[in-house]
Order: structure tokens, then sequence, then C-alpha cells
């Protein structure tokens, strides 16, 4: 009958130690998982400063619009152009250029000096142009420096990709001055004057590096630019502007790093679970361990150790739990296999305790459960026989790699050892 308490007290207490380890312990799992996502097609990645450079050089024809002009065939004003260039976009529509251009310009000068026409021919070559209308050819060298802002037309409405087309509007502003060209004989005449402009910038994609650039665009320049002024009768100038249209073909080299980085938002999914007792269950649970290792105090007290074989025998097992991906016991756990281990110390050698290794089916792979389990059972034996002193001959190890949940639904006590009286 003593025996049988014995027997009774310890099995209790060792499974109200297992519940009083499950009560106690609290799991907090937090996982982030990250995600991009394109959210809208019209956003890229500015990048740096370094990003989206190049230079251009190209050639063409200016035709000057002035005062007697307009007497003159189109294609004799035609003169020839020449440009240079730095651009840097900063975004795939928005740009900005350093510009360099001109070269000559042509038109007419009028023959009479009067105080409405001025002072006779100006920047002249000497050449009558029209007797009939008294002009003369007139030539100017023309030189400008202008900053421009560029806005690509088909990346603003369209998006950003690789085009083999391009177009895109730009206004700018800067100085502009006129010489006499080597050809001028009569009233040589220069000037500096500021210059605003517009301009369409077509642009075809030769390859990654390298574009072909047509350029069509228009400058204002005030009306004595070329030197020429008129007035009215009654002694006012005319204020009026003159005007230089040019058209330019050219080439231009893309520095690297070049293109656009499509944007991507990025969101982060944080999941958290914890598993926790309440209060008035884990005071419950201490208080029926502090009753039942009592129980055990007094049986001990009553009875041989020996009869631990026959508690040993009917005990259906004892569960080490382990945190996900560990194999490491924890301290509350070592607390119990040291009272197993001195019972089972006290034992004869018939008493063989089996250690199954188990881990969750639900989390890793085959290969890495089955790694999970074998250590973990490998764990509590080393436990058993490095610190506690048990024999090893006392002692069997299996494991079964990822199991579905063994126990009350529970993923947490799939991830353990179970020990058990080997039959």
């Amino acid at each position: 009958m003593k025996s049988f308490s014995y027997l009774f007290a310890f099995a209790a207490l060792l499974f109200g130690a297992v519940s009083m380890a499950s009560a106690q312990e609290v799991t907090s799992t937090t996982e982030e998982t990250n995600s991009e996502e394109i959210t809208n097609h019209r956003r890229y990645e500015v990048g740096t400063f370094n990003d989206n450079w190049s230079i251009g050089a190209g050639g063409g024809v200016n035709v000057y619009f002035g005062e007697n002009d307009g007497v003159m065939k189109f294609g004799h004003r035609l003169a020839p152009a020449a440009e240079l260039y730095v651009a840097k976009w900063f975004t795939p529509a928005f740009g900005m250029r350093i510009h360099f251009g001109g070269l000559q310009a042509k038109g007419l000068t009028h023959q009479i000096k009067s105080d409405y026409f001025g002072p006779g021919p100006i920047n002249s070559t000497g050449e009558v142009y029209d007797a009939g209308q008294k002009v003369e050819v007139q030539r100017i060298g023309y030189y400008a420096a202008h900053a421009d802002f560029l806005l690509n037309f088909v990346n603003l409405f369209g998006g950003y990709k690789q085009r083999v087309y391009n177009i895109s509007g730009y206004f700018g502003i800067g100085v502009a001055h006129s010489a006499p060209h080597a050809s001028v004989v009569t009233n040589p005449v220069s000037n500096t004057r500021l210059s605003g402009r517009l301009g369409l910038l077509n642009t075809f994609r030769l390859c990654d590096a390298l574009d072909l650039n047509i350029d069509i665009r228009g400058n204002l320049v005030p009306q004595d630019f070329e030197g020429e002024v008129w007035k009215r009768k009654n002694g006012l100038e005319f204020r009026e502007s003159d005007g230089i249209a040019s058209a330019t073909i050219g080439l231009a080299y893309k520095f690297k790093p070049r293109g656009w980085v499509q944007g991507k938002t990025i969101y982060k999914t944080r999941t958290m679970t914890t598993k926790i007792v309440d209060d008035a269950a884990l005071a419950a649970l201490k208080a029926d361990n502090e009753a039942l290792q009592q129980a055990l105090a007094n049986a001990e007290a009553q009875t041989k150790v020996r009869s631990v074989v026959e508690q040993l025998h009917h005990m259906p097992g004892y569960l080490v739990t382990f945190d996900i991906n560990k194999s490491k016991i924890q301290n509350k756990d070592r607390v119990n296999l040291g009272k197993i281990a001195e019972a089972l110390k006290d034992t004869d050698d018939s008493v063989i305790l089996l250690l199954t290794g188990y881990a969750d089916e639900g989390t890793g792979t085959v290969k890495i459960n089955e790694r999970l389990s074998r250590e973990r059972a490998e764990a509590v034996y080393n436990c058993l026989v490095n610190e506690f002193g048990v024999k090893p001959e006392k002692l069997e190890t299996d494991y079964k790699g990822g199991v579905e949940n063994m126990f009350y639904d529970d993923a947490i006590l799939s991830r353990s050892v179970v020990i058990s009286i080997k039959q």
C-alpha cells in the first residue's frame, strides 16, 4: 500500500511538473515578411547626381527674320549652324542642358540713309540683292549660350521605357552675340543681347549609349541684334523683336550610369503569436504542484526508492519541449530531468528509458525536421548522462522527424522529446 501511494505521488508530481512547465511557458513568435510591389508605373528612382548625363554635337541651318528679310527668297536666307551641349536628366520626364550654338545668319539691309531706315546698310557685304527694293545682302556671325529646361512628353504621359523615339519640348534663356562677318564692308556692328527660345528635341535611340537628335527651335532677340533699327515717322523706334530659327541634326553620347529603375513600394508584414496561461490558472497549478511535492516527500519517507521501478513502468511518458528550430534544453525541463535521473539511478538495469525526438511538420523541410528530432533526442540523452550521471546503458534514443500535432492540436508540443519506459 505504501508502494502504491509512492507510485501515485511520483506520477502525479511528474505530470504536475509537465503541466506547470506548460502553464508557465510564454511563447512569442514574430515573423516579418517583406514584399515589393509596383504601385505607380510612372514612379522611378531618381538616383544620384552622376546618373543620366550626356554630351552632344550637331550641325544644320539658321534662318534670320529681320526688318527687310521678307524680300529675300527663303533658300537664300539659309546660313550654316553648329551646336555643342551638355545635358542632365533628373527624372524620365524632366531635364536641363547647357547649349552653345549659332555660327552665322544672313538677311537684307536697306541702302537708304534716313531717319526712318537708319544710318544706311548695316553689316552689309556690299552685294545688291534687289535694286528695286534698295536692299543689300547682310551677314553676321551669330553665337549664343542658353540654359534649356527639357520636358519629355512621351515619358511624361506614357511612362518610361526603352523607346526608339522620344520627343521633348523645351524653353531656354541666355545671351546671344552678333559680330560682323569677314565679308562685311559697310557699317560693321556688334551686339550682345538677352535671348529667349522655344524648341522641340526629337530623339532616336541608336543603342544604349548613343542617340540621334533632330533639334528644331526658334530664338527671340531684340530688334537691333543685327545692328539695324527702323524708326517710325514720329521718330520713335519700332519696339519689335527679331527671330532666328534653327534646325540641326547630331549625335549625343549618354554616360553611365544611364536609364531608370522602376520605383517599388516595400510592404512589411509582421505577425506575432503569443501563448500565455492566465494568472488564475497559473496560481492553481502552482498550488497543485506544491501539494504533489509534499505528497511525494511523505511517500519517500514511508517506502524505499526501489518502488520507483513500478512507477516508471506505469508512467505513460514525459515531454521535453523545445523552441522552434532549436534543440537546446530549457532550464525548466532540466529541473524535471534531474528528478527522473535521481529515481532512475536507484532502479535495476532492466529499467531502460526510451527518448524519442519529434519536430513540427508544419515548420521546416523534411530534412531539417529529421535532423532536429535526432538532435533533440541526443540533447536529452547527453543531459541525463553528462549532467545527471545516468548510465548510458539505461537509455536509448529514437527520432521520428516532423509529425502532425500530437497533443491538443498544439504545434509547440510536437517540438519535443517523449520519455517513456522501453517495453
